[in-house]
């Protein structure tokens, strides 16, 4: 007998979000439906279904959020309560069965913070049980038939629980991505290595081998073996004794998560945007979402499916009439796909001069889950037909159909777009093509994996790929609002369609480490002609003040200026202008115009010191900086008020930082580093001037830089510590906090004694605090908290 399809349950609002449902259909449009557990781009990356009436989903919010059923109304449910013990994204979940010791059952939770969390669901507030051993992210949780706890993770181990102790570390080639409990003391695990191996007593007895790549999910099938899904969008069935059962083929991209329903069916999740049913080898139903990722699914005992997405929502689907959403709910669920573009390599070849119009859905479907392209105008668009409800229903517009217009040519081929990618200051682009028909994570590891990029760049570039490859103008996404103080436009990342990996930094060296940096950061970017322009304006005020007129620039000091700032593109230009009459200039502009008038020759300043072929006299430049109190002068003696001395500030630190492009100025920030420290350690306090912030942030990463290469005064570095601890307890700025934890950790690498510094300040939880105030999920970030903390400990 055939089942009903399986159709929308219920909408659930939840991590990072207010806990209610459904407040207003336009909201919930927004948060993306269905019995949906939102957490907007904080993607649902784990599911749990231990009953009919409790769910438990997991999220890169960091937070396990658990959910009871409505008892009034079976197709809602309800936030409980949040477990907020992980201090990362959280990847993984899994839910021991009730026992004498636990009457309610556990719920285990893992992720990005290396720890394994394990709460009884009825007391949400502090964990019963920690269990520590991963050396990396734990992606995967399982129970095993006997009351084990089974996890995998990235450091290449699968390890087995007992009485919450490790009592096995099963090893593979690559990271664990999958475990599941066979047998009493019988345990599978799958790997991206592209193997699964069975293991008994904690020894390999066995190595399945058929999948193409990485193994991302396993599924018990009761009475036969286990089935198993990859990133070669295949599903496998598999005998304990090795034997091949079954190979299903539909999905169109990497599975992620498959379950088994209690009819036998198969439930597959993935990077297609959909759910599939398998019965048998047929595809019995297809479930599209409105997002790019299923990241897991589960089954609840009364047959519904629990799915999460990249969207941040988590949806339940049921076959059963008295838990089906209602007419708004699914409404409102149905929109949401219909609005998503598909990639025409998930419905077959597209020709549109062959396609039929709108009376093609006048005709029925031949079958349930029929899909047809229809051409409606100059678009294509997908649906698929319900028998149950005998109609049609629009699942989105099909994208890259032929015809389109591809308009780029990369290596002979042609592509939608060719995005350049930046790798470092100095370093040309690296070219990565796409085009709309790819999956957007997909093409970022191929690229990933070309140029042996560190992987923790997967989500910016895949992020980078999916707003631009929408025609949406890249920004800086930890440096939004960062202007020049006159240019008004951006100091790191460039407009347009290029991405910088992680922010503007001249490479003398390169380390996978984020905490242990070698590199120096300079701040590069200008407007010269801005620059020129506001020098002009400026001059033209300044001759007209009956205080300040004899600081003016002449007739012919004023073009002399201007070809200085035009030479500053090309030091071979400059090395014709620099000379003493050059330098008086600038050294007038930056040093004696009124305070608020200073910042152009500040800028020009900082400019030179990166550019000049004549670094004895730039070294000068440093000297006026912190000699007899020449950075106070520039800050504070003005009378012009607290924001141009802000403005000052910020500038006069920035030409700090850039001192050590160039040897002279590293042998003098080092010879008089107490001196500078001295007098820039109190510039950042009480102010609001965020770029200012960032700018002393990044001269104290400079100094952690030069005090590791030259193995010398623990004193200073203490301090230097001690400075980055007071600004990270106050700052909410997600840059300014990136280069705190950064020069943080150069200082920490391989020196006790700064190590045990660290521990007495406290300096994990002020990081943990300080990152949870941003609010901002940005990968580096997360990354960084999470290197310090292991660093520290």
């Amino acid at each position: 007998m055939t089942a009903n399809p399986f159709q929308l349950s219920s909408l659930l609002v939840g991590h990072k979000a207010d806990v209610s449902i459904l407040r207003t259909r336009r909201r919930a449009t927004e948060d993306a439906p269905h019995s949906s557990l939102s957490s907007r781009s904080l993607q649902v990356r784990a599911t749990a279904a231990p009953s009919d009436s409790l769910l438990v989903t997991a999220s890169r919010d960091n937070s396990v959020v658990v959910w009871d059923r409505n008892s009034s109304v079976p197709a809602e449910f309800g936030a409980r309560s949040a477990f907020k013990g992980h201090s990362h994204f959280v990847n993984a979940l899994t839910f021991l069965p009730p026992s004498a010791a636990h009457p309610n059952g556990l719920i285990v939770s893992a992720g990005s913070d290396k720890l394994i969390l394990v709460f009884d669901p009825s007391l949400p507030d502090n964990p019963l049980y920690t269990l520590v051993g991963h050396s990396e992210n734990v992606c995967a949780l399982g129970a095993g038939l006997g009351g084990d706890v089974l996890s995998g993770s990235w450091d290449y181990t699968a390890k087995v629980w007992r009485h919450w102790e490790c009592v096995h570390t099963l090893k593979h080639h690559h990271s664990v991505w999958a475990v599941l409990g066979v047998e009493p003391d019988a345990v599978v695990t799958a790997s991206a290595d592209k193997t699964i191996k069975l293991w008994r007593g904690g020894k390999d007895v066995h190595t399945f081998t058929g999948h193409t790549d990485a193994v991302r999910g396993l599924a018990l099938l009761p009475g036969l073996g286990f089935a198993s899904c990859s990133n070669d969008a295949t599903i496998r069935g598999w005998a304990l004794t090795g034997q091949s059962l079954f190979e299903l083929h539909g999905h169109t991209s990497f599975v992620y998560s498959i379950a088994v329903l209690p009819t036998g069916e198969i439930v597959s999740g993935g990077e297609d945007r959909t759910v599939r049913v398998w019965r048998g080898e047929q595809c019995v139903q297809t479930i599209m979402h409105p997002c790019t990722s299923v990241w897991s699914v589960s089954v609840l005992p009364n047959g519904d499916i629990l799915s999460g997405g990249s969207d941040g929502v988590a949806r339940v689907f049921t076959r059963s009439q008295e838990r089906i959403a209602s007419a708004e709910i699914s409404a409102i669920f149905e929109e949401s796909v219909s609005s998503q573009a598909i990639p025409s390599n998930q419905v077959g070849d597209v020709d549109k001069s062959k396609l039929p119009g709108p009376e093609a859905l006048e005709r029925p479907g031949k079958k349930d889950q029929d899909i047809i392209m229809v051409r409606i105008g100059n678009s294509v668009e997908a649906y698929q037909w319900s028998q149950a409800n005998g109609s049609w229903t629009k699942i989105g517009e099909v994208v890259d159909a032929v015809g389109g217009g591809r308009r780029q040519l990369y290596d002979g081929k042609e592509y939608d777009y060719v995005f350049d990618i930046d790798i470092g200051e100095g370093v040309p682009p690296l070219k990565l093509p796409f085009n709309a028909t790819e999956n957007p994570y997909a093409a970022a590891q191929d690229f990933i994996n070309k140029h042996e990029l560190p992987q923790g760049y997967l989500d910016q570039i895949a992020n980078f790929i999916i707003s631009n490859a929408k025609g949406v103008t890249l920004g800086a996404t930890s440096g939004a609002g960062f202007a020049d103080p006159f240019t008004g436009g951006s100091r790191y990342i460039p407009g347009g369609a290029q991405v910088m990996l992680p922010f503007d930094s001249s490479i003398s060296g390169r380390n996978d480490e984020l905490l242990n940096t070698i590199a120096y950061t300079f701040v590069k970017a200008a407007n010269l002609t801005a620059i020129a322009t506001k020098i002009v304006s400026l001059n033209s005020d300044i001759e007209k003040s009956m205080d300040y007129g004899s600081l003016a620039l002449n007739r012919e000091e004023e073009p002399r200026m201007e070809a200085i700032i035009k030479s500053l593109d090309s030091p071979t230009k400059l090395r014709d202008f620099l000379q003493k009459p050059q330098l008086d200039l600038i050294r007038r502009v930056a040093f004696e115009w009124p305070a608020a008038m200073r910042f152009p020759g500040l800028d020009i300043l900082r400019l030179t010191i990166l550019a000049t072929p004549a670094p004895l006299e730039s070294t000068t430049f440093l000297a006026d900086l912190v000699e007899a109190g020449g950075f106070a002068r520039l800050t504070g003696a003005g009378g012009s008020g607290e924001k141009a001395d802000e403005t000052n500030a910020m500038l006069a630190l920035r030409v700090l930082a850039n001192a050590f492009a160039i040897p002279e100025g590293i042998l003098f920030m080092f010879k008089e580093r107490a001196k500078i420290v001295k007098v820039v350690k109190d510039s950042w306090r009480g102010t609001a001037n965020k770029n200012l912030r960032v700018a002393f942030a990044t001269l104290v990463l400079n100094y952690a830089v030069l005090l590791n290469a030259k193995k010398e005064d623990d004193a200073l570095r203490v301090e230097l510590i001690q400075l980055l601890v007071e600004l990270l307890g106050a700052e909410t700025d997600s840059e300014a906090q990136l280069r705190s934890l950064v020069a943080l950790g150069t200082l920490i690498h391989g020196n006790p004694d700064a190590k045990m510094a660290a521990q007495l300040l406290g300096v994990a939880e002020v990081v943990r605090k300080a990152v949870r105030t941003t609010g901002d999920s940005e990968t580096k970030l997360k990354e960084a908290e999470i290197e310090l903390a292991a660093l520290v400990r």
